[in-house]
């Protein structure tokens, strides 16, 4: 039995090991641990006596049976029993009735001040996860999913022990957190689902806040106009036509011959009128059908924003948020083309056959060409003939002065 204990925190650092070489992230353990089964018999003496039960919250105490939400809801009761004051489910049985209420009064203020300080904690945590720009990797994501598993837990057992504000603080973080927490996954299941690998998620776009939707709301003057006008499309003039306009919330713009008139909220609808009393009915029928289009965009604006915004189910499943705590899928790159080290080429890829040519009687094959290649043998080349030899220049005869100047310098030469 020794050896086993030992062994098991080795076992356990194993398998902690291997799931994180598999790229699985483990979440975060609960915020209070559930109560051991054999602190069910101690609880519920607690519960049945009233001098007991009233030292707990009214909504636990009040409980006329033990329920496992009850029993859930006084885990941070038990672990100050356990932790703060020592106290074992059997030496809880046999204290007295003095010493009992003594440890439940102690244990139970140590134990709002507990839950109060995890509300503040994880409220704060659940604000710094959701802040704007922050990179949701692997390990964001993980503490993001252990967060509102966290809240969660606050939110379905532990507000008994609570206050206004401890309550409101874990409200708070946990719509910030799972709001989040949803983008975050929303995110994660359309970039696995197309076609852009990404290594590490990004942090989630916030939406913008939703623009007021416009609402038509013409004058009196101008319903009544508009109503004459479709009955008789001839006899009006350019005040009446700008009665009509401006009542439906269009913008006089004075121009030089006409005056101009467009919508703020929907500029692709103008008009122009002639500066003209009498006008032609083609006026009354522009302004009749930009009236209609007006109702139109107006009513569809308005369809669009009574649309909610999209967000967590109400009934979030932390099942839903499991791809937080997975590893990103990647895609396999696509292998290129490896060019082959020979020198040979491919043939040509023959073109498919049109429909006259299959209709075409088979033709014969053509005759295979065995011939091959030989060397050529060698022709005998005629050597080219050599250039004439150049004669030497015949010596002209040297005179008698030229003989006595030879003369006279070798006798020098002999005298030296």
């Amino acid at each position: 039995m020794p050896l086993i204990r030992r062994a098991l925190p080795l076992l356990l650092a194993a398998a902690l090991s291997a799931s994180a070489r598999a790229g699985v992230v483990a979440p975060a353990g609960p915020v209070f641990a559930a109560p051991a089964g054999a602190w069910a018999g101690p609880l519920a003496v607690v519960f049945t006596d009233p001098s007991l039960s009233a030292l707990l919250p009214p909504s636990l105490g009040a409980a006329p049976a033990l329920t496992p939400n009850d029993l859930r809801a006084t885990a941070p009761l038990i672990q100050s029993l356990t932790l703060a004051l020592s106290v074992t489910p059997e030496a809880f049985v046999a204290m007295s009735l003095a010493e009992r209420k003594g440890a439940v009064e102690l244990a139970a203020e140590d134990a709002k001040e507990a839950v109060r300080a995890k509300a503040y904690e994880l409220s704060e945590t659940a604000r710094q996860l959701s802040r704007p720009g922050r990179p949701m990797d692997r390990e964001g994501r993980a503490e993001l999913y252990a967060a509102v598993a966290q809240l969660m837990e606050m939110r379905d057992f532990y507000g008994p022990w609570l206050d206004a504000g401890g309550q409101a603080a874990v409200e708070e973080g946990y719509a910030l957190a799972s709001r989040t927490a949803w983008e975050v996954r929303t995110f994660l299941l359309q970039r696995d689902a197309g076609p852009v690998v990404e290594r590490a998620a990004p942090p989630a776009a916030r939406p913008e806040p939703a623009k007021p939707a416009y609402v038509l709301a013409p004058s009196g003057t101008a319903v009544k106009l508009r109503a004459d006008m479709e009955n008789s499309k001839s006899g009006w003039g350019q005040s009446d036509l700008d009665t009509l306009y401006t009542g439906y919330g269009f913008v006089l713009r004075q121009g030089g011959k006409h005056r101009m008139y467009y919508h703020p909220v929907f500029p692709q609808l103008h008009a122009s009128v002639s500066r003209q009393n009498d006008l032609p009915p083609g006026y009354a029928h522009s302004a009749m059908k930009l009236l209609v289009e007006l109702d139109q965009l107006a009513g569809e604006q308005n369809k669009a924003a009574a649309v909610p915004a999209t967000g967590p189910p109400a009934t979030l499943n932390l099942a839903d948020l499991a791809i937080l705590l997975s590893q990103p899928k990647e895609r396999a790159p696509r292998a290129e083309p490896v060019a082959s080290s020979s020198r040979s080429r491919a043939p040509p890829a023959r073109p498919a056959a049109t429909a006259t040519e299959r209709s075409l009687p088979d033709r014969p094959a053509p005759p295979r060409i065995t011939a091959r290649l030989a060397p050529a043998e060698p022709r005998a080349v005629e050597p080219k003939p050599e250039p004439p030899a150049i004669e030497a220049a015949p010596q002209k005869s040297k005179g008698l002065i030229e003989r006595l100047m030879g003369m006279w310098g070798r006798s020098n030469n002999r005298s030296n």
